[in-house]
Parts: structure tokens; C-alpha cells; sequence
């Protein structure tokens, strides 16, 4: 087990739990307002946890932030690229580089060009970025290549956690199936996935295993080859009974 989540609560979703294993890619289905992203955003600190403890391979860690987050290994990709993913007014290696200042930087606080210009070069060749320069501004790129650019951010943090919301939504079909490469090439080096998806057949064609949530809780979980798109719409939407 490489993330254990205990009860996690926000004031937006009530108490999950689950586990991650090192190389595993774990979905998360449900309808809009579920209570999947909500969950994710308790994990790293985006939302003050109420109730709940995270443990990284079996060392409890406490998130206040999504910066605290990244520093202990988990990296969250958000769903909204234009509004919480990329910063529209920095370049592609700017996208890139801007969570890595810190290592970047030698004691008095300067930042190494040399450095930025390689994790740049390394993420546009890496993640197959269609750039002509690193210096192109990042919203002058496709929305599938922009995502990447975060993709590409996130990763160069060396994450041991990989949480992708709805990472193909608003991109185009060929800019899907490398997404899909990826997920895989990430979960072979040993990374956790954690991959947010309202498209079915994308979430049971990538996960090794499927939590379902409803109501801002866990309704079910399923492994991936078990699953059907009318099991996890039945999860996702069957009244409970009292």
C-alpha cells in the first residue's frame, strides 16, 4: 500500500476511505458533484480536512496545502486547466518550472537558467509537447498540449502519488490515446494513479480497480475487469435503501 486514506472529510464531502498501491491506476466514478474531487482536494490541503488521517507508505502526513502536498509526494492535476492549471501569462518552460524554484535555486535564492532550460527541454521531449519554442506562450498552445505542459509540471516534482481530475477533458481524440500511453508509462515506474473520469469506458479501459461515489461518499468499489458502464452507473446512481 503506497497511500492509505482514512475517513477524510471536508466541509464538501463526508468521510472516505481507501488505499493506493505503488503501480496501480485507481479510478474514481461517479456523477458531477459526486464528492470525487472534493476528496482529493481534502487529501491536499486545497480544503481544510474536518475528520480523517492520510498515511504515504505508512508514515502519517499532514496536508495544509497543495505546495505541503507536493513536497510529500502527491501532486493533484486539476480538472479546470484554464482556471486552476495553467498560468496564462508565462511561457510553456515558465508552465513547467514554476513548481521547481525551489530546486532550481542555490543558497542566496538565484534561480538556474540552465537548469529550467533543461527540465523545459525534458518535459516538452518526455510528454511530447508540440511547442516551436519553450518560450511560446502557453495559452497560444492546444488545450491537449497545454494539459500536458501541467502534466509535465507535476511529474517533474517526482510525485509518488499522481492524482489526474478528468485529465482528457476538452482534448482532441489523438491527444486522448497519448494521454492514455501515460497513465500506463506512469504506473509501470511505480507511480500511484489516481484518475478522475466521468467517461466510462476511459475509466474501466485504464484502472486496475474502481471506487464509485455518490452523494459525496463511497458507494462501491469494483475491480476494473469486473466492471460494466451499466455496474458503475447502478453504483453511481441506485437509491439506497433506509
Amino acid at each position: 500500500v503506497l497511500l492509505e486514506v482514512k475517513d477524510v472529510s471536508s466541509d464538501y464531502v463526508k468521510p472516505v476511505s481507501f488505499t493506493l498501491h505503488k503501480g496501480e491506476v485507481l479510478g474514481f466514478s461517479g456523477l458531477v458533484g459526486a464528492g470525487r474531487t472534493e476528496v482529493m482536494r481534502a487529501i491536499i490541503g486545497a480544503d481544510p480536512m474536518r475528520t480523517g488521517e492520510v498515511y504515504l507508505e505508512g508514515k502519517r502526513i499532514v496536508n495544509h496545502s497543495p505546495k505541503e502536498a507536493m513536497e510529500n509526494g502527491i501532486v493533484l492535476v486539476p480538472e479546470d486547466r484554464k482556471l486552476q492549471g495553467i498560468i496564462s501569462n508565462l511561457s510553456v518552460a515558465g508552465n513547467i518550472n514554476i513548481s521547481l524554484m525551489k530546486q532550481h535555486s542555490n543558497k542566496l535564492g538565484v534561480i538556474s537558467a540552465k537548469k529550467e532550460a533543461k527540465e523545459a527541454d525534458d518535459g516538452i521531449k518526455n510528454f511530447r509537447i508540440k511547442t516551436p519554442s519553450p518560450d511560446k506562450k502557453i495559452v497560444e498552445l492546444s488545450g491537449g498540449n497545454q494539459q500536458k505542459c501541467i502534466v509535465a509540471r507535476g511529474v517533474a516534482t517526482h510525485p509518488k502519488v499522481l492524482i489526474l481530475d478528468e485529465p482528457t477533458k476538452g482534448i482532441d481524440v489523438g491527444a486522448k490515446s497519448e494521454f492514455y500511453e501515460m497513465i500506463c508509462e506512469f504506473a509501470k515506474q511505480g507511480l500511484g494513479v489516481i484518475l478522475i473520469s466521468s467517461e466510462l469506458p476511459e475509466v474501466m479501459g485504464l484502472s486496475d480497480r474502481i471506487i464509485v461515489m455518490k452523494s459525496l461518499k463511497v458507494s462501491g468499489e469494483i475491480m476494473a475487469k469486473d466492471a460494466t458502464e451499466t455496474k458503475l452507473l447502478s453504483m453511481g446512481m441506485i437509491e439506497e435503501k433506509e
